[in-house]
């Protein structure tokens, strides 16, 4: 017997994939959602069929294959359209209470507050940010089972919240990343 500890899987929540059978559902057809669940495995499609309400966990790793499958399935199969999908996540899943300080807060605000906030979608590791000479850095620490489905999820949630804040970037920087070795990943938001 091994002393070698799994290691846990995260999990996420069912909001993340609610949005983006939306963006199927908008840009596909319903049938779609099918299609895509179908070529999935047995455990994925039901971990991801099980996602009725926003407020469920679903395992991480159910959420990157399905995602992975929507980029096969409906993409070409590179990841592309994994940051179109984080960025119409972030703008579906923002409740009509909260828009009003996108239009009167800062970028540094929000990411602050969506930090704040990390453990209300994800149930491992913590978020953080900073401020930059020309932009802003979120900073996400200690995720049990880094992903680079992940990584580009919030490049492309922090793409869309600046454009919601109003803000417009040269574009985001994801040059230190715990999937090249680092202890952490930065998102930095470079402003035009």
């Amino acid at each position: 017997m091994s002393n070698v500890a799994t290691p846990r899987v995260p999990n996420v929540r069912a909001s993340l994939i609610l949005a983006r059978f939306d963006w199927i559902r908008k840009n596909h057809g319903a049938p779609a959602i099918e299609t895509v669940l179908s070529a999935l495995g047995r455990s994925h499609a039901n971990a991801i069929r099980g996602a009725v309400t926003a407020s469920q966990w679903v395992p991480f790793d159910a959420f990157v294959a399905f995602v992975e499958k929507v980029d096969v399935v409906l993409g070409r199969g590179d990841l592309g359209l994994v940051r179109p999908l984080a960025r119409y996540a972030a703008r579906a899943n923002l409740p009509t209470l909260y828009k009003i300080f996108y239009k009167v807060g800062s970028l540094d605000y929000i990411i602050s507050k969506a930090a704040a906030v990390w453990s209300a979608h994800y149930d491992s590791g913590h978020a953080s940010t900073g401020t930059l000479a020309s932009g802003h850095r979120f900073r996400v620490e200690r995720f049990a089972t880094p992903h680079r489905v992940h990584c580009m999820t919030i490049q492309g949630w922090a793409e869309e919240t600046a454009v919601l804040v109003g803000v417009k970037l040269q574009g985001v920087r994801h040059n230190v990343c715990r999937l090249h070795g680092d202890d952490l990943c930065e998102f930095d938001m470079i402003d035009a």
